[in-house]
């Protein structure tokens, strides 16, 4: 692959009008103008790329143990020339590798999951970010939580403010702040978010400022595919983000949808065959799949 082309097929997939030259310019300007830049990119990357773990399904489905494969030329041919979408190890591999292209210095992180009630013990490190550094400073850039993921670029920073978007606020904290000791495991860092519904920020997750290892990577993206019983290995997730604050998800059988407009509209409804199946992720993600592929996938549904 070209040195110059991965940035350029990255921004036509994002529909971005900057040229690669520009894109490059804009990297090597202040921090600001590169965390303005990479705001840009996250809120382009998280309309035009949904999250999915459609593969994750398909291959339990057909009785297979596999991760997802994230190396380049496996990513760039699933997200950008076939128009899919991916889960966090996915998206976290493609936009650090753009971040790289551009000259940036970034590395990955793993991080423990904390949404969601009832936990009793730290989880495991299954989820992938990317920490860009610049000149000194960390920011934590991640566009593969799906509808929960932040959507602007976040100091590593104690003294740093909330960054509002128009899907609520975002923040880091220090861990030692939110998460009893029993919880907190190695983490220095926890993420939180706020909607507009929300009275308190709730934790995220958390994470250190590790940069990890290759085969760390590969063992996080083995797990999270494959231990029977998780949230990606039950049941199809997806999520895209509209704009304008609207969000659409499936999980499972189950389609909720929030459309922008001055009158906010939030719709529910159950997905009813494969048919319906197939048409809901053409419609509401943009996924126009082979029958063959979503019939599987939905046949693993029928068995859960």
């Amino acid at each position: 692959m070209p040195s110059s082309s991965l940035v350029t097929r990255y921004a036509d997939r994002l529909g971005l009008d900057s040229p690669e030259d520009v894109l490059r310019q804009r990297a090597h300007g202040t921090v600001d103008e590169v965390v303005g830049l990479i705001d840009e990119l996250l809120a382009a990357h998280v309309r035009s790329i949904c999250f999915e773990n459609l593969d994750v399904i398909a291959a339990r489905a057909a009785g297979e143990a596999r991760g997802v494969p994230t190396d380049l030329d496996s990513l760039t041919a699933k997200l950008l020339d076939a128009g899919r979408g991916g889960y966090c190890h996915e998206h976290a591999t493609l936009i650090r590798a753009v971040l790289h292209e551009l000259g940036l210095s970034a590395h990955p992180i793993l991080a423990r999951v904390h949404i969601g009630g009832g936990r009793t013990a730290p989880g495991g490190l299954t989820h992938q970010a990317t920490v860009v550094d610049l000149a000194g400073r960390r920011f934590l850039v991640d566009p593969g939580f799906g509808g929960g993921t932040p959507q602007v670029a976040l100091e590593l920073d104690a003294e740093s403010q909330p960054r509002s978007t128009e899907y609520g606020e975002y923040r880091l904290v220090t861990a030692d702040t939110v998460l009893e000791p029993e919880m907190r495991a190695e983490a220095e860092w926890a993420l939180q978010s706020r909607t507009s519904a929300d009275q308190e920020f709730r934790t995220v997750y958390a994470f250190a400022d590790i940069p990890r290892e290759h085969v760390d990577l590969e063992v996080s993206n083995w797990f999270t595919a494959t231990k029977p019983g998780t949230r990606f290995t039950s049941a199809p997730v997806v999520a895209r983000t509209l704009g304008n604050g609207g969000k659409v998800s499936l999980e499972g059988r189950h389609l909720r949808s929030l459309r922008p407009g001055g009158e906010s509209e939030s719709l529910e409804r159950t997905v009813t065959d494969a048919a319906d199946f197939a048409a809901a992720l053409r419609e509401e993600f943009a996924l126009d799949l082979d029958r063959a592929f979503t019939d599987l996938v939905w046949s693993f549904d029928d068995q859960s």
